[in-house]
């Protein structure tokens, strides 16, 4: 791999007074520049914070500093803040679709002689470094969407500049001595993007581990620690868009170019190749352990331990502080040699509770589910008028049970779904393969979209294959969109090295819309004629129940014993017990009937 070079622009505060300020995108830089010091030690990273990063700057960032890397190198183009909108310049109309251009927002943008960055002219910029041999990536947490803070959510985009064409030079980029408009055309993709939202959607931030985070920035960076360098960037967009689907509803990242390519190659280019794991050591500060807050360990919620790898008697530690690029660990009951590194895996990972608003705090104060949201805290679920229970995905379905268990339920569902090993050697190990049983629907997106044909559901095929040179088990769950946890697709087998397991025994799976999909959704933008699933791949490399993840619809709620079920899986362990390695995978899949 060639050397990495890395611009981050983090916008807090902006010079215009017609631009609101944020509160997370410093964080965000300051959390991906850690990050990519851990992954490559030798990146040359330049950080632009809230007035270091004019237009000038930025423009000549990209120019000078990213414009060194060459044939073999990488280039990465981070920037957290505001995106909008200007009318399209006369002479660029043939490469939009509509009468606005999207821009990023600069520090000193809409002061006066200033304009915003159009994004053809930082294609300009990023395709002349990829035209020259490099790999060029871009992560763009704003958004394009004319909107405004909502309770405590703040969103990442400046209102349209309609004057922006008065000041508009009749030349792109008149820093670098002026493009004409004639210089962008239409070539084939070159470079990688990951943006936070559709153009039509609104990129948020939210209090999240303790401060404020562009919610994108924060999934992606976890999502990076989670699968470690071995995952494509259509990997990538997929455990992130899950991390973001889950707290906030209509912000669905994107990935562009969508057709197969360069987006299947691994994050910062080169070879494919396996996590490196976990290691413990003794430095300054005693026993630390190699992975921090930038691979997604969190900073609370419960009690994180690791495990010497491999058989043999348990030796744990706990951890006790978690750091921004490693963590301190306390060794429990035996004493590691000093001189030594010892390879972990995680053995307890902290699931924690869901964030309530609308109860009285006395009914769910002894719940291990729930607990109420804080003042700064957006609430994952929400009651209204007593008895109905909205969500990000959508107001949950009318049922039986009292209202601590329906929220109970979805909490625990919720929890499964976010299940994860923060870091683990078996990332990507296990493929999961969506194929159509008649040709088309790709992923796109990291998201698998499903068609009625005719009024007949579509049927596809699972297939898991192991990509190692070992045997692993491997559980599929299946969560509806009625807050069900459906075992049976693949519940648990070992699948040889380099072999594929097929859910239902090679049979086909049939996925069809609910017929009376009732209020789920509907408050949230959702249609009544689609519905949603999420494929959840468990991988360990010892076998382990899949009863424990069970659950049936929240309507078909049971009896009252069902609340004191603890959630297990392949992150729990018996007293006593060897610890082992496990990984997880999320797919989202849509399904839709035209009516």
């Amino acid at each position: 791999m060639g050397a990495v070079f890395a611009l981050l622009a983090g916008i807090d505060t902006y010079a215009s007074e017609t631009v609101p300020d944020l509160r997370g995108c410093r964080n965000d830089v300051l959390a991906a520049a850690a990050f990519l010091r851990t992954r490559c030690t030798s990146a040359r990273v330049l950080r632009l914070l809230d007035a270091e990063a004019t237009r000038a700057a930025v423009v000549d960032g990209i120019h000078r500093h990213l414009g060194q890397a060459g044939r073999g190198d990488t280039a990465v183009f981070w920037f957290s803040g505001h995106g909008s909108q200007v009318p399209v310049p006369d002479g660029l109309q043939h490469l939009e679709t509509g009468p606005m251009m999207q821009t990023l927002v600069c520090a000193d943008s809409r002061t006066p002689g200033v304009p915003d960055l159009l994004d053809k002219e930082l294609s300009l910029l990023l395709d002349e470094i990829a035209g020259r041999g490099a790999h060029v990536a871009v992560v763009l947490d704003s958004c394009h969407s004319e909107g405004a803070s909502r309770l405590t959510v703040r969103v990442r985009s400046a209102r349209p500049s309609l004057h922006a064409a008065r000041q508009r030079p009749p030349v792109l980029l008149p820093e670098l001595g002026g493009r004409p408009y004639d210089a962008v055309g239409r070539p084939g993709a070159r470079h990688v993007a990951l943006a936070a939202a559709r153009r039509h959607e609104l990129a948020r931030e939210l209090e999240l581990d303790g401060e404020q985070r562009g919610v994108f920035s924060w999934a992606l960076l976890r999502a990076l620690g989670r699968l470690g360098g071995s995952a494509t960037y259509r990997e990538l967009l997929t455990a992130a868009r899950v991390l973001v689907e889950a707290r906030i509803a209509e912000q669905v990242p994107q990935l562009y170019p969508i057709e197969p390519g360069i987006t299947d190659q691994p994050f910062l280019g080169g070879a494919t190749r396996l996590s490196e794991g976990l290691l413990i050591r003794h430095g300054r500060d005693g026993w630390e352990l190699d992975a921090g807050a930038c691979h997604g360990l969190p900073l609370a919620g419960g009690e994180l331990r690791v495990a010497r790898a491999g058989g043999g008697e348990l030796r744990e530690a706990r951890v006790t502080r978690v750091l921004t690029e490693r963590s301190l660990v306390t060794p429990l009951g035996w004493a590691p040699d000093q001189e030594r590194q010892y390879p972990m895996v995680f053995s307890r990972v902290p699931l924690p509770a869901t964030t309530v608003a609308g109860v009285p705090p006395e009914e769910i104060e002894h719940s291990a589910y729930v607990r109420l949201a804080g003042p700064d805290e957006e609430p994952e679920l929400l009651v209204v008028g007593g008895t109905r229970i909205r969500t990000p995905e959508g107001e949950v379905p009318a049922g039986p049970g009292t209202r601590l268990q329906r929220l109970e339920h979805v909490a625990r569902w919720r929890q499964i779904r976010a299940l994860e090993n923060p870091r683990s050697r078996l990332a990507g190990a296990v493929a999961l393969e969506v194929i159509p049983k008649a040709p088309g629907n790709a992923p796109i997106n990291g998201e698998i979209r499903l068609a009625y044909e005719n009024g007949v559901p579509p049927r596809i095929y699972l297939r898991l294959y192991n990509r190692t040179n070992r045997r692993l088990y491997c559980v599929l769950l299946n969560l509806t969109s009625g807050y069900r946890v459906y075992t049976g697709l693949f519940p648990g087998a070992f699948v040889d090295a380099r072999s594929a397991g097929w859910a239902l025994d090679r049979e086909p799976v049939e996925v069809s819309v609910p017929s009376r999909p009732g209020r789920l959704g509907r408050l949230w933008g959702r249609s009544p004629g689609v519905t949603r699933d999420w494929l959840k791949l468990l991988v360990a490399e010892e076998q382990f129940s899949s009863a424990p993840f069970v659950l049936p619809a929240v309507d078909r709620l049971g009896a009252p014993h069902q609340r004191s079920i603890r959630l297990r899986g392949p992150h729990h362990r018996e007293d006593g017990e060897s610890a082992y390695d496990w990984t997880a995978v999320t797919v989202p899949v849509v399904t839709e009937n035209p009516q």
